[in-house]
């Protein structure tokens, strides 16, 4: 700060008053000492860092020579002298506002800051200058932000580094720690134009809350992709900013289902897994499963929970009556319970097996009927995936009814049969094809059959090389989809009739082509019967 000084010289003199005799003269001499007004500055916290800080400069009043004032209009008074104080204007980058000076210095170096104080004078108010000075500071380059860290917070976990790996699918980065080298001006931390945080003066981090950022921006399962974090000043002086990449990976791929064996019998059958025969029980669903990131390391991919849904789907509608082309109709007298929707966990499982995983499913206690059947499988991470079988599932825990016919009713034993092919063999089970019959014999002699319009129901063929009015054993055997089978076996009589001559008087003389021989005879057992005389009568009937 200058200072100046003024000196002042009076000369008083006194003139006694005219009416005395004598005229006497006093003169008084000295030298009178005026007191300058002062004035103090406060720079505000912080450097002044060229460029990127903005400072605050704060004048007040100092001593006592006058009330130092920013109002122009102020007058001063006997007991209160008034100072009128201003900055003057600068080319440094800083405006004024009353006693304070604030901007951001636009160059580096020492800065002087001009000011003056003055009083105004007489009832005119003229201006008069009394203090001419300069606030000097000293302004320095800005040094650019450097990045040093990131630590990102997903689900209470915290990552350290720039980069890291998302196993939950839809999980939102919650914020992010950002640590920074200390400056002398505050630092502006953001992640495009969206969050962002501040790091105080000579402070070395912030976290930025960036609430739901998910860890992945497509539908990909399994990706990467860069999170640019920036280090500037306020005002975004550096031009590039300060960039760090947080590279973000995700790995969502979920376990998925393989292959499947359905076991319906009521016999163990094998699965491949992982290239090894695994024996199933009766009654089972075996799954093999595969998971793409086999032997990574950790946990978090494993597979473990799993479930098959069981939804009635209506492609097997069960019947109990068919008709067949002929009219004749048949009641199979079964009964069938209304299907549920089940949803069923495994028994067993997971089990590794070479590079797979082994669940096995108990279907005992399904009702019979015909479902949707969809698999979900799930990892350590909760990431899921479903398998729908695309073919319907039919369950059928019953055996086939099998049936052996003659004139509607149920073969019986030593049933009289005339014409063969007027028995019916029938395996059934709810709908055509579900059953059938696997084979029919005579006497042990397979028998071929005539199919009717349902698979499964079948005419014996017309014999003509059996013994007639004799015994003849029939065995049939029927099986259903899953190998169930039942069998038929009785004993029917073969043609049975009997004929006797009636009484001839004696010495009767028998003349041909003039009384029938029919005539001569009764029947005696089997059904009544027509008799022709010749062959060529009988096939003309």
């Amino acid at each position: 700060m200058r200072k100046s000084g003024l000196g002042l010289a009076l000369l008083f003199s006194l003139i006694a008053p005219i009416k005395a005799v004598y005229a006497e003269a006093i003169m008084i001499s000295g030298k009178l000492q005026a007191d300058l007004p002062a004035v103090s500055f406060d720079p505000g916290p912080g450097d002044f860092v060229a460029y990127v800080n903005s400072n605050t400069i704060t004048a007040s009043g100092a001593g006592t020579a006058c009330n130092v004032t920013v109002d122009d209009r102020a007058t001063s008074s006997v007991d209160n002298l008034v100072c009128f104080f201003e900055w003057l204007p600068n080319t440094l980058g800083f405006t004024s506002n009353g006693f304070t000076l604030s901007g951001v210095p636009n160059t580096t170096g020492d800065l002087k800051l001009p000011y003056k104080i003055s009083y105004f004078s007489g009832s005119e108010r003229k201006k008069v200058e009394i203090v001419k000075g300069e606030y000097s500071i000293k302004s320095v380059a800005p040094v650019k932000p450097t990045i040093t860290g990131l630590k990102s917070s997903l689900n209470g976990l915290v990552y350290d580094g720039f980069s890291f790996k998302s196993y939950l699918k839809d999980e939102a980065i919650k914020d992010i720690a950002v640590s920074v080298e200390p400056r002398n001006y505050i630092q502006y931390i953001s992640i495009g134009s969206g969050s962002a945080c501040e790091v105080p003066i000579g402070g070395t981090s912030c976290t930025i809350e960036v609430g739901s950022i998910k860890a992945s921006d497509t539908d990909e399962l399994l990706g990467s992709r860069d999170i640019t974090i920036t280090a500037n000043s306020k005002n975004n002086y550096f031009a590039p900013p300060e960039s760090k990449k947080l590279v973000v990976n995700w790995d969502y791929r979920p376990p998925v289902v393989d292959h499947t064996l359905w076991n319906f019998t009521d016999e163990a059958k094998t699965i491949k897994v992982g290239g090894q025969d695994i024996y199933t029980g009766a009654k089972t669903v075996a799954v093999a499963v595969k998971v793409p990131q086999q032997e990574t390391e950790g946990e978090w991919w494993l597979p473990t929970a799993m479930s098959l849904t069981m939804t009635p789907d209506g492609v097997f509608k069960p019947t109990t009556k068919v008709t067949l082309d002929d009219g004749t109709e048949i009641d199979f007298k079964q009964s069938w319970a209304t299907p549920l929707r089940r949803t069923l966990q495994p028994v067993s499982g997971p089990q590794k097996v070479g590079d797979e995983y082994l669940y096995i499913f108990d279907l005992t206690d399904l009702i019979n009927g015909s479902y949707a059947a969809t698999f979900t499988v799930e990892n350590t991470s909760k990431n899921s995936s479903t398998y729908t079988e695309p073919e319907s599932k039919l369950m059928l825990s019953d055996n086939p009814t099998l049936m052996v016919l003659k004139d509607g009713q149920v073969l019986t034993k030593r049933a009289p049969v005339y014409f063969l092919n007027e028995i019916i063999v029938a395996a059934f089970q709810g709908q055509a094809g579900v059953a059938d019959i696997k084979s029919v014999t005579i006497d042990n002699k397979v028998v071929s059959l005539t199919p009717t319009n349902y698979r499964g129901i079948y005419y014996l063929p017309v014999g003509d090389d059996l013994a007639v009015n004799s015994d003849h054993e029939i065995t049939v055997v029927a099986e259903n989809l899953y190998g169930k089978n039942v069998n038929f076996s009785t004993v029917f009589t073969y043609q049975p009739t009997g004929f006797t001559l009636k009484n001839l008087e004696k010495n009767v003389t028998l003349y041909s082509r003039v009384r029938q021989y029919t005539d001569l005879l009764s029947q005696t057992a089997g059904d009544k019967c027509t008799l022709f005389t010749t062959e060529e009568n009988a096939n003309a009937y």
